[in-house]
C-alpha cells in the first residue's frame, strides 16, 4: 500500500503540493497567533517581575478588567498620603495608556511616570532601578524613553519621533531594565492628552528595608479600604494565567485554522477521487475492500498531512525569529503547542478526507470501470 500511496502523490504533483500548502498554511496560523500571544504575556510577566518596588495600589476594581486596561482614575494624593505610612520609604504614581500595537498586530502599553522626584513623591526611577543606558531622561512634555527591545524598530530608536496620543514625541534615551511597559513618558504630558489631570492608574510603593511588605501593605489596608493592594512578585503569575478575551481569540484562530486544513483537503481528494473513478473501479474488481480503499486514501492524507506540518514548523520558525529580531514583538513557540498544531492539522486533514474516502469506497466496481 506504500507504495501506491506514494505512487499516487508523485503522479499528482500540484494536488499534492496544494493539499501540503494547505495543512502548512493551517500549521502557521496556529503557531505564530498563538506565539505572539505568549510572547506578549510571558515578556510582559517577565518585565514586571524586574519592578524593584514590592506593592501596587490600585482603585477599586482596578484590576477587574485585567492588566492592560487602566483608565487614570486614581487620585495622586493618594500617593502622598500612603507616604506617610509606617514602613512606605518611598512611592510614585503611573499611568497607563493602551494602543494598538506596532504594525498594527496586538497592542502597545505606554505609561506615564515621573522622572523627577519632589519632597512627597519619588522619581519613578527611584522607585524601580530604572537606569538610562543611553541617552538621557526627559525633560520636556514631548520626550520619551523606550527599552532595547523597542528601540529596535525604526520609529522608536534614539533620536527619531513617534506619535502617541496625537502628539508628536522624540525619543531621547534608552533604558534597563526592561519592565512594565516598553514606552515612558512625563505623566503630566499623559495626564494633559488624557484630561485626567492630577490622575493615575496606580501608586507603586517600595518598603523600607527590614520593613515587611505583608505588614506595611496590612497598613495601607485598614488606612485605605475599599482599595486594591498587589504585592508585585504576584504580577507575572497573572499574566502566566492569560486574558479570557486572548483566549477566545485563540480558541477562534485555531478552530479557523483547524476548517482551512480540513477543507483544503477535502477539495483536492474530492476532485481527484472523480478523476480516479476508473482507478478505484479496478482496485474493487480486482478484490479491494471498501475498508482498504478508505485506508489507501486516508493514508494519503496522513502522508500529505506530515509533509504540511513539516512545512508549517519550519515557516512559523523562519517568521518567528524575523519577527522577534526585526520589531519589539515577542514570539515564543514551545514544544506543547507545536505538537497540539501537529495533531490539529492531522485531525483537520483525515476527517477532511473522510467523505471523499467514504465516497470512493462505496463505488459500484461496474459503473466505476464504466466511467469516462
Amino acid at each position: 500500500m506504500e507504495s501506491m500511496v506514494l505512487t499516487n502523490l508523485i503522479a499528482r504533483p500540484v494536488r499534492t503540493l496544494a493539499s501540503v500548502v494547505g495543512v502548512a498554511l493551517a500549521v502557521v496560523l496556529i503557531l505564530v497567533t498563538v506565539g505572539l500571544a505568549r510572547g506578549m504575556l510571558s515578556s510582559s510577566g517577565e518585565r514586571e517581575a524586574n519592578l524593584r518596588a514590592e506593592i501596587l495600589f490600585l482603585p477599586p476594581g482596578g484590576l477587574g478588567a485585567g492588566l492592560t486596561t487602566m483608565p487614570l482614575t486614581l487620585p495622586i494624593a493618594y500617593a502622598r498620603a500612603i507616604g506617610e505610612v509606617e514602613g512606605v520609604a518611598k512611592t510614585t504614581p503611573v499611568a497607563r495608556y493602551v494602543r494598538s500595537g506596532a504594525r498594527g498586530i496586538g497592542f502597545e502599553l505606554i505609561e506615564g511616570v515621573r522622572f523627577i522626584g519632589d519632597g512627597e513623591l519619588a522619581a519613578y526611577p527611584e522607585v524601580t532601578g530604572l537606569a538610562i543606558v543611553q541617552g538621557r531622561l526627559p525633560e520636556t512634555r514631548d520626550e520619551i524613553v523606550v527599552d532595547p527591545q523597542r528601540a529596535r524598530d525604526p520609529d522608536a530608536a534614539l533620536g527619531s519621533t513617534m506619535e502617541l496620543l496625537g502628539r508628536e514625541f522624540r525619543v531621547v534615551g534608552v533604558y534597563r531594565p526592561e519592565m512594565g511597559a516598553r514606552i515612558k513618558m512625563p505623566l503630566e504630558g499623559m495626564q494633559e492628552l488624557l484630561g485626567a489631570d492630577e490622575r493615575c492608574s496606580w501608586i507603586l510603593i517600595r518598603t523600607e528595608s527590614g520593613a515587611a511588605p505583608e505588614d506595611v501593605a496590612r497598613r495601607i489596608e485598614a488606612r485605605f479600604p475599599g482599595n486594591q493592594i498587589v504585592f508585585t512578585r504576584d504580577i507575572p503569575g497573572m499574566w502566566a494565567q492569560g486574558m479570557p478575551s486572548l483566549d477566545v481569540f485563540l480558541n477562534v484562530v485555531i478552530a479557523l485554522s483547524v476548517f482551512i486544513s480540513g477543507l483544503t483537503v477535502f477539495l483536492s481528494l474530492y476532485t481527484a477521487i472523480t478523476e480516479r473513478t476508473r482507478e478505484i473501479g479496478i482496485l474493487k474488481s480486482m478484490g479491494g475492500s471498501k475498508a482498504f480503499i478508505v485506508a489507501l486514501i486516508e493514508s494519503e492524507v496522513l502522508m500529505v498531512a506530515g509533509l504540511g506540518i513539516l512545512l508549517g514548523i519550519g515557516i512559523a520558525l523562519g517568521m518567528g525569529w524575523a519577527i522577534t529580531a526585526g520589531t519589539s514583538l515577542v514570539v515564543r513557540l514551545d514544544w506543547e503547542w507545536t505538537l497540539a498544531a501537529s495533531v490539529l492539522a492531522l485531525a483537520g486533514g483525515a476527517l477532511g478526507a473522510l467523505y471523499p474516502a467514504l465516497k470512493a469506497a462505496h463505488q459500484d466496481p461496474v459503473e466505476a470501470l464504466s466511467y469516462e
